[in-house]
């Protein structure tokens, strides 16, 4: 299913419940999991340092950034080699990767098509050196492979739903959670919203749900009692790239469950 599962680590509470989804997966599926670590270059610029310094009244040199550049690096090691205990004391296969640059710029570059991304929904503020919050909307656009976003409470997957309408993105998204739901021995829920009856597309072991209203809304609503939720995201297009598209950005931004945005 994938090759290896990069995740965004940047030590908030989201980002450890995306690394140990990434243990469980890359348990289950036997592939290797790497932790990547960004520090993001934008705060080490001098002009921003002067600029924050002014605002928060403490006293600005020239040099600082190397410091706090230390500073970071000396975190970035303690979080990483905790993230790779934890993942040997599980039986996973871990490595890790700490850089300095663009977050999402990073970890782009990482990832191959066949990989898994797994990022935290929401994070420390910037000056703890990893802007996650907003590199995991840019990441699920850019993505060349699915982008999976955990929120802080894990759960064990066990029934997973699919945001279903026919086209070829929900299409790959239903056979990508037909097989998560085998993995994890879960049930799977194909939900559509809307007037046509789309039961005989999503062939056997899948639960058809058909719902009428507002498709964000409804799929917002419906998956509150579910453990995951797929979709299939836009990737390609100038107007694409800026926008994920009204349904999954209305989802990303409200949806209290993880969810795995399929390419």
């Amino acid at each position: 299913m994938f090759n290896r599962i990069l995740v965004g680590l940047d030590g908030s509470p989201t980002s450890w419940s995306a690394v140990h989804y990434a243990f469980e997966f890359g348990k289950r599926l036997d592939v290797p999991v790497v932790g990547i670590h960004v520090i993001d270059e934008r705060i080490l610029e001098e002009g921003f340092l002067e600029d924050i310094a002014g605002v928060l009244g403490f006293n600005y040199y020239a040099g600082i950034s190397e410091k706090l550049k230390r500073f970071f690096e000396e975190q970035a090691s303690v979080l990483l080699d905790e993230f790779l205990a934890l993942g040997r004391s599980k039986g996973v296969k871990v490595s890790s990767y700490q850089s300095t640059g663009k977050p999402y710029h990073v970890i782009l570059a990482q990832a191959d098509p066949e990989d898994l991304i797994m990022l935290g929904k929401k994070s420390h503020k910037p000056v703890s050196g990893f802007l996650l919050g907003s590199t995991t909307e840019i990441v699920a656009r850019r993505s060349p492979c699915p982008v999976f976003v955990a929120v802080e409470q894990k759960k064990d997957i066990k029934k997973i739903c699919v945001a279903y309408d026919g086209s070829e993105p929900s299409k790959r998204a239903l056979q990508m959670g037909k097989l998560l739901g085998k993995l994890f021995d879960g049930e799977v829920y194909a939900v559509h919203v809307g007037e046509d009856d789309l039961s005989a597309e999503v062939g056997e072991g899948v639960r058809y749900v058909g719902l009428s209203g507002i498709p964000e809304e409804k799929l917002v609503e419906y998956s509150k009692d579910m453990d995951l939720m797929l979709l299939g995201a836009f990737s390609k297009g100038r107007i694409k790239e800026l926008f994920l598209g009204s349904v999954t950005t209305f989802v990303m931004h409200h949806t209290n469950i993880p969810l795995l945005l399929v390419k």
